[in-house]
Formats: C-alpha cells, sequence, structure tokens
C-alpha cells in the first residue's frame, strides 16, 4: 500500500550539468519499494505552484531510504534541483508495478535520465549489462560504483563512448545468441526502437514508459496509453509493460 510521508533530504548533488541526486529519509517507503516502481514527489511553496506533484523513478531504496535522479526540464523540476541537505518534501509511494525479477541475465537499456529505475535494478540484480545513451558527454551522468557493472556508454553526437544511439550497442548485444530478458527505459522512440529489436531476436523485454500523471494512482486517467489490451494507465498498470504489448505506431506517453 502507498505511504505518504514528510522526507528530509540527506543528499544533495549534481551528477551532471542538469541532474540533480536527491537521498531522502523515507521510513516504510524506503523499505517496500523494488526496481521500476515510482513516487510522486509534492511542493511546499505558499503559492501553491506547482500545484500538481511530479512522478519520480526510484534510482535506490534501502534502510528507509530513497534516491531520485532529478533532470531539469520545467518549473517542478528546477524547484526540487534547489532544494538543500536538510530540507523536507512530501512524498506518496511507492507507486506502480515494478520490473519482473530475471530468472538469469539480462540487459539494461537506458536513454538520458530513464537511467534511475535501472540503477535500482542493477543493484538488486546479479548478471546485468548496463546500456546507457545519452545525447552527448555534457548530460552523462556520474553513476554510482555499488551497481555491479561496468557501464556501457553511447552518446549521438559521438563525444563520449560510442557515436550513435543506445539502440545500437543493444544489437550489438543481442548479436551473442543473448537468452535472458531486456529491460529499458526513457523516451517513447527508444523504447519503440528497443521493443522492435527485441521482437525481431526473439528475446522477451520489458519496458518502463514515462509519462506526465496527475494523481498516480489511475484516479485521473490522464495517463492512459493504447495497448493490444485494450487502454491502461500507465501510474497503475505500470509504468512497467511487456513490450509486446503496446501499440507503438500510435502516441504514447
Amino acid at each position: 500500500m502507498p505511504l505518504e510521508r514528510i522526507a528530509n533530504i540527506t543528499v544533495k548533488e549534481f551528477v551532471s550539468e542538469a541532474t540533480v541526486r536527491l537521498v531522502l529519509e523515507a521510513p516504510d517507503i524506503g523499505e517496500i519499494a523494488v526496481p521500476g516502481q515510482f513516487v510522486m514527489v509534492g511542493f511546499d511553496t505558499p503559492s501553491a505552484d506547482p500545484f500538481l506533484r511530479r512522478p519520480m523513478s526510484i534510482a535506490n531504496a534501502e534502510w528507509g531510504r530513497l534516491e531520485l535522479m532529478v533532470r531539469i526540464v520545467g518549473w517542478g523540476t528546477a524547484l526540487l534541483s534547489g532544494l538543500s541537505s536538510g530540507d523536507s518534501i512530501p512524498v506518496f509511494g511507492p507507486l506502480g508495478n515494478g520490473f519482473p525479477s530475471p530468472d538469469d541475465s539480462a540487459i539494461l537499456v537506458a536513454g538520458g535520465v530513464g537511467i534511475a529505475p535501472l540503477l535500482f535494478a542493477a543493484r538488486r540484480w546479479r548478471n546485468v549489462r548496463l546500456l546507457y545513451g545519452e545525447t552527448s558527454s555534457e548530460k552523462i551522468c556520474k553513476l554510482p560504483e555499488d551497481i555491479g557493472c561496468e557501464p556501457k556508454i553511447s552518446t549521438e553526437d559521438g563525444s563520449a563512448g560510442k557515436g550513435g544511439v543506445v539502440t545500437d550497442l543493444l544489437e550489438g548485444e543481442l548479436k551473442s545468441n543473448f537468452k535472458g530478458i531486456v529491460y529499458a527505459c526513457g523516451p517513447v522512440p527508444m523504447l519503440a526502437e528497443t521493443a522492435r529489436i527485441c521482437a525481431s531476436k526473439n528475446v522477451k523485454c520489458f519496458v518502463s514508459v514515462e509519462s506526465r500523471m496527475a494523481c498516480g494512482i489511475g484516479a485521473c486517467q490522464g495517463c492512459a496509453i493504447r495497448t493490444k489490451k485494450g487502454f491502461k494507465r500507465v501510474c497503475s498498470d505500470g509504468p512497467v509493460f511487456d513490450a509486446n504489448d503496446i501499440e507503438w505506431e500510435v502516441p504514447v506517453g
């Protein structure tokens, strides 16, 4: 059951030019969250602006603590990035359905700030490979040392790692007759291409869909996407879906 807490910020650091890592003391929430779930983070502003909470994927959870990766893309995320250690914010969660755990090996495909839930997975699971793509070297987040694997990096402008998109790295990994499961989070075009590649190789794939949300619990219907089983709500039916179930040819998120 989701819980609401006033969470104290214990660590705040920039891990790239526009991405902030926040560690929150959130008793109970941090002890029950699993990779792929998210929280709704609120604001304590006199003007009630922003009015709506923001969904944030969980990058780690243990011992009553939550770790979030906040990329500055608008007013709400700018406010969150301006907080300091010692500040407090309302947090509601954990929400949504997490990733099913792999029986054997896993490939984690992250695009942009979609790295967050896959860091959580890498910390919890064994025998994983992490593929991480950004548009340029300035966007690459400093990754923690406890993820248990050496990530492969790609940048679209070729300024770091392999030039190109992260799905190019995935195609290379799947040439070795991979028998595990692929997990992905990032922009919708990246997820659609990941789904296509995996389907062509007959590899199971789960994706965490990013979407704007108002409530986080399925009441407002604002984050519905079209699947082969009808419309589903990203917040309560997802955010993790079997990649083969999503109708990628129509707008998602």
